[in-house]
């Protein structure tokens, strides 16, 4: 850890603020060019929403690049989503092309044939996608064909139908639906495999759990709490169903069929019990940037541990506690909470550096978001704070009886800043969060009203509508 530090300090030619000048950028706060500038170790970057996350991981890359520490190509950036890739890739780009025009930084030059130079580029993708890149690389190394079928949702589904069909074991105790048993087989089939583990695994956990609770006294004979009852049904059902999820895994190995799921539980079996993979992608990436690690998995957490935990990576992982959303599908906070243990070095747990300014917000709504979110404080969570020369800003709040009424009182409001007195459109945006699903109609329908353009993002608008909703 000293060699490297020493050879960053001696490297350093151009300071945070420097590039930003150069590139006729804002300047970073002392946050940010603590995180830009930092050396080449695990980082946690713990960064309040608004902090300007996505633009400071660039600014990491190039400041990386200008002072030598690594080439574009060098660079390996992950986040959950295609759009984040894109634009965190754009926004990379975008600053190097600055770099180069401004004398910072030049590209590889051609080797004198006038073809094109690979190289220069950083490698920025999501979680799966890389995880699935890795499996068809080496998945010969654990005794899987690398030309198997990536199923879809919809694909896995198929399967999963499949396999209740077949079925013909005992299901004494299921009293629900095929199509609930068939959600049910699905879900369970990917937890597994987000938290790395077999159904026998499971199976062996869950008799334990059971026999325990069954052992339980409550006065009256049955052997079993009165408050566990339902739980114990709930675990009878699951553990009648996971026979059938075995069959399920079976039936995507016998069609050489994976899952992202099952792409990401196999990667992180390949890093760990091959180490030759770990060393060739450490050999391809010396700078990692790990968006939204806050909805991480156990998989995840174990692929990205056995990759990159070696001295000399640039390891960066950013993402907020308060921000978690993918918990339905083996993710954690409590994942990011770890990182500077799991990822720890010999001179201790990894560092941890906040970004607690926000950009996006005024000082009133900042305060209140602040005292809504005080009950779920976390170790390295700050209160975001507002940024230099931010507004007052203001919050209004109603009580309505119902639904309907709430919905029309905010599409109302919604209009009136949408538009000037005259009628005119002021290019304003908004947008509106509903806590279920089946909130969503009633909101349609009242913005429609108004006649305000509408978008129901995410796959849920689709279903509200008339045309999709027959079909299913």
């Amino acid at each position: 850890m000293t060699t490297v530090a020493a050879q960053s300090s001696s490297r350093l030619r151009h300071s945070a603020v420097d590039i930003a000048t150069a590139l006729e950028m804002p300047p970073p706060t002392d946050e940010q060019a603590a995180v830009i500038e930092a050396g080449a170790a695990p980082l946690l970057v713990v960064a309040g929403a608004g902090s300007g996350k996505t633009e400071t991981m660039a600014a990491r890359v190039v400041w990386l690049v200008a002072n030598g520490h690594v080439d574009p190509d060098q660079v390996l950036g992950l986040t959950f989503t295609r759009k984040a890739a894109a634009e965190l890739s754009q926004r990379i780009a975008t600053r190097l092309r600055g770099l180069e025009r401004a004398g910072l930084w030049s590209p590889p030059a051609d080797d004198g044939t006038g073809a094109e130079v690979l190289g220069g580029t950083p490698t920025v993708s999501t979680y799966h996608a890389y995880a699935g890149r890795l499996v068809r690389e080496h998945a010969l190394r654990v005794g899987i064909e690398p030309e198997f079928r990536v199923l879809t949702e919809a694909g896995a589904w198929q399967l999963a139908a499949e396999a209740v069909s077949r079925w013909d074991g005992p299901m004494e105790g299921v009293l629900k639906s095929e199509s609930t048993v068939i959600q049910a087989v699905m879900a369970l089939a990917g937890e597994m495999a987000e938290h790395v583990r077999t159904p026998r695994e499971v199976i062996d956990h869950l008799d334990a759990v059971l026999e325990r609770l069954e052992a339980l006294p409550d006065g009256d004979g049955r052997g079993s709490l009165t408050t566990a009852r339902d739980t114990l049904a709930v675990l009878r059902e699951r553990r009648t169903v996971l026979p059938i999820v075995e069959s399920f895994l079976a039936l995507k190995r016998e069609r050489e069929s994976l899952d992202f799921a099952d792409q990401m539980a196999i990667a992180a079996r390949l890093t760990r019990s091959v180490p030759a993979v770990g060393q060739i992608e450490r050999e391809r990436f010396r700078a990692v940037l790990l968006d939204e690690f806050q909805d991480t998995s156990e998989a995840q957490l174990e692929l990205l541990r056995s990759l990159f935990h070696h001295p000399g990576v640039a390891l960066t992982a950013v993402g907020d506690p308060n921000q978690s959303i993918y918990g339905w599908r083996g993710a954690s906070a409590t994942t990011l909470l770890r990182f500077p243990s799991e990822f720890s070095g010999q001179d201790g747990r990894a560092d941890v550096l906040p970004l607690s300014t926000s950009w996006r917000n005024d000082r009133v709504i900042l305060e209140a978001a602040n005292a809504v979110a005080a009950p779920l404080a976390t170790e390295h969570v700050r209160p975001l704070r507002s940024r230099p020369g931010a507004g007052a800003g203001s919050i209004e709040v109603a009580r309505l009886d119902s639904a309907q009424e709430e919905a029309e009182h905010l599409a109302g409001w919604i209009a009136a800043h949408w538009r000037s007195p005259s009628g005119r459109r002021t290019g304003r945006s908004a947008a509106v969060l509903c806590r279920r699903r089946s909130s969503f109609p009633v909101m349609l329908e009242a913005l429609r009203r108004h006649r305000l353009p509408v978008e129901v993002v995410g796959l849920g608008g689709l279903l509200v509508t008339p045309e999709v909703s027959d079909l299913v």
